[in-house]
């Protein structure tokens, strides 16, 4: 076998292991011990899956196959750091890593949502131009989003909750949409195959944030719904997690 042959199996293997994992996290008590292994699971497994991703994308030239993996981790990656960021509102302050993360997916996502846009408005309406241009648009949306959390004066204290839901669930569906692209030939037209999960599941999304969003309204508080632990920070002041 090659070596670009076991970059491939393990690409396979670990995009497997991702889209059965992911499913099990949302499915148990959300804060709770299986919850946040299941999570980790699935965010080591994306991790393996970008970087396979890339590597076999720069070495056939399919760029998409590269930049759909870029962006899919960076969602997940953006939604495993708000964990960290959870005192926004108390002026806990961004870090460089997530600096240079916010960064880094504002130059990758702009670009993507450039190449579509630009290739679409010359008359190039082939499947490629319309996956950038869409996800492209969602990407800088949650860029647009995650600027707002780190600078704005006036914080919403859950806030780090929805970018978590909104972060893993977008990386989620991203995933689907490899899987799709490479196993579903039934589906056409071929960008069709790339995008269903995104038409699909962005609603779902949305429609999962705001019930939770409407129970806090409605005076729940988040150990009511989620487990939650405490810890000791440096400091010596105890935070909920």
């Amino acid at each position: 076998m090659t070596a670009l042959g076991v970059v491939l199996g393990v690409h396979a293997a670990a995009g497997f292991f991702a889209l059965c994992v992911a499913p099990l996290a949302m499915a148990v008590k959300k804060g709770g011990d299986w919850h946040r292994r299941w999570g980790k699971y699935f965010f080591y497994a994306m991790a393996v899956v970008s970087v396979t991703a890339i590597i076999l994308g720069v070495a056939r030239t399919n760029w998409l196959m590269a930049m759909v993996a870029v962006f899919s981790f960076q969602m997940i990656a953006s939604g495993y750091r708000a964990l960290f960021l959870k005192r926004l509102n108390e002026g806990q302050p961004p870090t460089t890593i997530d600096k240079t993360m916010l960064g880094s997916a504002i130059l990758v996502n702009g670009g993507l949502f450039m190449w579509g846009a630009i290739n679409i408005f010359l008359g190039h309406r082939e499947s490629g131009p319309i996956i950038f241009l869409v996800f492209g648009s969602i990407g800088l949306v949650f860029m647009w989003r995650d600027l707002q959390r780190f600078y704005k004066t006036s914080h919403d204290k859950r806030e780090w909750l929805y970018a978590h839901m909104t972060g893993f669930l977008g990386g989620y569906i991203a995933t689907l949409s490899a899987f799709s692209a490479v196993n579903l030939d039934m589906i056409e037209p071929s960008w069709l195959r790339w995008l269903w999960p995104t038409i699909i599941g962005s609603p779902l999304i949305a429609v999962w944030v705001r019930y939770y969003k409407k129970k806090f309204t409605g005076g729940r508080r988040s150990r009511d719904l989620f487990d939650i632990r405490i810890r000791q920070s440096r400091t010596g002041k105890q935070h909920r997690t």
